[in-house]
């Protein structure tokens, strides 16, 4: 009887030892439902310098400095995996539709007009490692070549996603170091984005994480380019069961400056970006 009583409170203790880590890796499972709710809320103030004929032109129309420009976003997005076939690589569609948008400049609002085929389709696969490879995308008034860099990106993206290849702890942190150049009209918008995840507790099947975040990103212009750098924090929530994140939330502050023609632009920002996911 001690002797199990011994096994038993080994095999608990083990167990509880065991809850304190979990694999961090976000992929899909086959034959789930994932149905989310995006919001972003971006507030700017910006500086206009240079071409004093153009700024009294722009300051005739209301536009005083420094200029104010509050946008608000909010976007669904669902997600619907199918069956694994004989090679275990499920199909998978994502949707994401525009569902509201609101912009104001310098306190007055500009109403937005219901955008046609707003919303977007992608479909795509899951492999054997749970990761996703985008295919083809359906919807909205893209042009093919459009469609075919916006498939390249995504997958691009999936590729340089790394997770730890150790079950992490309750104090353990994990950076994501992410620098990748998007194809633009011409030339290329760099992107350069590092996360770091520290994991602060796990309780009730959910992993919670505090994240830290910067950012810098080169946007060309006309021969001209505009520079971003941003610094934020943030929350994560995890579902360790479906390895999946179904709450987030981050601040970020950007500072950014360019020219364009014989405008300078100085300014800064705070975007904020909150979304949930429901899974099933």
């Amino acid at each position: 009887m001690k002797k199990f009583l011994y096994l038993l409170l080994v095999l608990v203790a083990y167990q509880a030892e065991a809850q304190k880590g979990i694999i961090f890796k976000i992929k899909y499972l086959p034959s789930h439902t994932y149905v989310g709710d995006v919001t972003m809320d971006i507030k700017c103030n910006v500086n206009l310098s240079g071409d004093q004929q153009i700024l009294d032109q722009l300051s005739s129309q209301g536009m005083t400095q420094p200029l104010s420009l509050n946008l608000a976003m909010k976007m669904g997005a669902g997600i619907k995996t199918g069956s694994p076939g004989p090679n275990h690589i499920f199909p998978l569609t994502m949707n994401y539709k525009l569902d509201s948008m609101n912009v104001s400049l310098n306190g007055k609002s500009f109403p937005i007009p219901a955008i046609p085929n707003s919303n977007a389709i992608i479909y795509g696969h899951v492999g054997t490692d749970g990761k996703l490879s985008a295919d083809s995308i359906g919807g909205g008034n893209l042009k093919d070549t459009s469609k075919q860099k916006i498939t390249e990106m995504m997958n691009v993206f999936q590729n340089k996603i790394k997770f730890p290849d150790h079950p992490m702890h309750v104090g353990e942190t994990f950076v994501q170091d992410m620098p990748f150049n998007l194809p633009g009209i011409g030339d290329k918008m760099a992107i350069s984005a590092k996360a770091t995840y520290k994991l602060v507790n796990i309780t009730g099947g959910k992993a919670y994480f505090d994240v830290e975040q910067n950012m810098n990103l080169s946007i060309p212009i006309k021969g001209e380019s505009i520079t971003l750098t941003g610094t934020g924090g943030g929350k994560l929530v995890y579902d360790i069961k479906n390895s999946f994140p179904v709450d987030y939330k981050t601040d970020i502050i950007l500072k950014f400056e360019g020219k364009i023609k014989t405008i300078q632009i100085n300014g800064t920002a705070s975007m904020d970006i909150d979304f949930k996911y429901v899974i099933n």
